[in-house]
């Protein structure tokens, strides 16, 4: 697998934009991209701190909240895109 920070970028703006009381976010909440890739890259996510997270089964992942770590680390791919 390649490490792909756009879906690094979507899967923690998904998060971020989660209504205040919704419980989690699931790789299964990204249709147009392969649950597995997702559920990989959650994982990354969850490897360096930037979301908290639990694998519930083989294949899903469901993520409660950004970390203050994640929050800077999306500020930091949001400014990398801007230039």
């Amino acid at each position: 697998m390649k490490r792909d920070l756009k879906l690094l970028e979507v899967i923690l703006s998904k998060v971020e934009q989660q209504p205040h009381g919704v419980p989690f976010v699931t790789n299964k909440d990204f249709p147009n991209r392969d649950p597995a890739l997702v559920a990989a890259h959650i994982q990354l996510l969850c490897d360096k701190h930037y979301v908290l997270a639990a694998q519930n089964g083989d294949d899903k992942w469901s993520i409660s909240r950004i970390t203050f770590d994640g929050y800077d680390y999306l500020e930091l791919l949001r400014e990398s895109t801007l230039t």
